[in-house]
């Protein structure tokens, strides 16, 4: 694999100008202004910010609830850091140059800095590659490997890069290309992100093997490598196209949860996360749930993607800064800038998705279906999924793209309702509108005389390794069928389409006649400590949660 196999083979000029750091704009970062993230008065809330162009691969340190660090890659030499103190507007602080502060060495390929405070001392960590003053970098021979600066206070002035744990047989920095003797696993390549834990401070890290794959050490016991995920590591889906990337951590309500990207810049590039009660235990081993997906026209071709994010939080609400790569004209890659979008979270920890909203309606026989989005502003974008892609189905997708309407993308923040025209005579006056939160994956409307053809349910991963089971309990005699869905059939799936019919007994019950879903969950097999969730249910909805307690 190359040095940074999600991006194409690239000399150093040619890899600048794709990270929009080549121009003026983005090359002068110490006289830029700084930077201001301004609000519609239409606002919802949960708008996606522009805030800083050519920017890409964001890290957010957060000193407190009043000031903040940004850092991203640049212009693949140096490092722009700036300074907030309320997320929205960003002031340029300084420009880290590795080259300027090491008398030795000249670094380049300058990627993915993570910021933290570790044992009292402000760290920078990135991705780069080294070579004595005035060689030639990037460097035959050599590989990207991942550097560590220190600064003794907030002015962030940060000194001469080290490699970590070098001479040692510990997870480490490679300057050369290959793997070290112990394993590629203990070979620190790029992306590298720190966390400090109650049990010590730990470093995620992704190195290359048949692939990019994410491992972790906790450095208070620095032997001990935890295999997180990646192709040489565990089976992966095509679309993650054999890359793993990009970790960062943070913990809410006793949650820890890990995200990472995945897939070719220019193909799949998305983002997912996992879940889990402990660090150890954010592995591929637990459900892995997709946060955003990239975007494509009607004709197919890409035309934006999002990735390599940071989380932090200020006065309990939550952001997510990540970039953004822009196809335009569609299909061809133009540039990469941050942005920044509130994180919503649902009962169960889960988070709502960057880009999708799941529309479901109920059915009307004979009837075929169109939606409008209704923006913030008043305007509509109608049909933005007309008839010839809606059809007589009942439930569709929306991942920010109205194939319908030119292609328009509209962003979830954006819309303030959702309308579904119905017709049973290619005549399209009636419709169904209902009022959208800007940030909730799943919208339902009702139609009138209609019925739900089926159910979506979702359910909370209770353990690692669980097994689950579905139970319904029968409007008309108040009976439950248990197992409905039996574990041979959903075994460790965290959602199911309950169409009508209970497969382990082989009983028909239709959707109107189940007053109650109910979840169990169970270990190896132990269903006589199995742990149950339920939730009632109207008849008519077609999206039931469920939280097992």
């Amino acid at each position: 694999m190359r040095s940074r196999p999600s991006w194409p083979s690239l000399s150093l000029f040619a890899l600048s100008a794709l990270l929009g750091c080549s121009g003026e704009e983005d090359s002068r970062h110490d006289s830029e202004p700084g930077l201001q993230v301004a609000e519609s008065p239409l606002a919802s809330g949960w708008e996606r910010t522009l805030v800083v162009p050519g920017m890409a691969d964001p890290e957010v340190y957060k000193e407190n609830d009043d000031l903040f660090f940004l850092t991203g890659t640049g212009n693949s030499v140096t490092l722009p850091i700036y300074e907030t103190n309320d997320l929205t507007t960003f002031r340029f602080k300084l420009e880290y140059n590795p080259s300027v502060a090491d008398p030795v060495y000249d670094y380049c390929l300058i990627w993915a800095p993570d910021l933290n405070k570790i044992n009292g001392a402000y760290v920078l960590t990135f991705s780069g590659q080294r070579v004595p003053n005035g060689a030639a970098c990037p460097a035959s021979g050599q590989d990207v490997t991942t550097f560590r600066a220190s600064a003794p206070d907030l002015n962030l002035r940060f000194g001469v890069p080290q490699p970590i744990n070098p001479n040692t047989t510990l997870p480490r920095s490679n300057i050369s290309a290959g793997c070290v003797k112990e394993g590629c696993n203990r070979t620190i390549r790029i992306d590298s992100a720190t966390y400090n834990d109650p049990s010590g401070s730990w470093l995620y890290y992704v190195w290359f093997d048949r692939g990019n794959n994410i491992s972790a050490i906790n450095t208070a016991a620095p032997a001990t490598v935890y295999n997180v995920t990646g192709p040489a590591i565990a089976a992966v889906p095509a679309h993650e196209e054999g890359i793993n990337e990009a970790p960062e951590i943070f913990k809410r309500n006793g949650i820890y949860y890990l995200l990472f990207s995945h897939g070719w810049f220019n193909s799949q590039y998305a983002m997912s996360y996992i879940m889990a009660d402990s660090l150890p235990q954010l592995t591929r081993a637990r459900a892995v749930r997709r946060l955003s997906q990239p975007m494509r026209n009607a004709a197919g071709q890409l035309v934006q993607t999002h990735g390599h994010n940071a989380i932090v939080d200020r006065r309990g609400e939550y952001f997510n800064f990540f970039h953004q790569g822009a196809f335009q004209p569609a299909g061809t890659f133009t540039s990469r800038s941050t942005y920044k979008q509130r994180v919503a979270f649902k009962p169960d920890g889960t988070m709502h998705s960057l880009n999708q909203i799941n529309v479901r309606w109920n059915r009307k026989a004979g009837y075929s279906y169109s939606l409008d989005l209704v923006l913030r502003d008043g305007s509509v974008v109608g049909p933005c999924l007309d008839v010839n892609r809606l059809g007589t189905g009942n439930k569709v997708t929306f991942d920010g793209v109205c194939l319908s309407a030119n292609s328009r993308m509209v962003n979830k923040g954006d819309i303030a309702a959702l309308r579904i025209f119905y017709s049973n005579n290619n005549v399209w006056g009636p419709s169904v509108e209902t009022p959208y939160d800007g940030f909730s994956d799943d919208v339902f409307l009702s139609l009138p005389s209609g019925v739900a053809p089926f159910v979506d349910l979702t359910w909370n991963e209770k353990q690692t390794g669980a097994q689950y089971s579905i139970d319904v309990q029968r409007r008309d005699t108040g009976a439950w069928i248990g197992p409905c869905i039996g574990v041979n059939s959903v075994n460790r799936a965290l959602a199911w389409t309950y169409g009508g019919r209970c497969d382990t007994p082989g009983i028909d019950v239709a959707p109107s006649n189940i007053s109650t879903f109910r979840i169990c969950s169970a270990v190896n097999g132990d269903w006589a400590r199995a742990t149950c969730g339920a939730t009632s249910y109207d008849g008519k909805g077609m999206h039931v949660p469920v939280v097992i307690p």
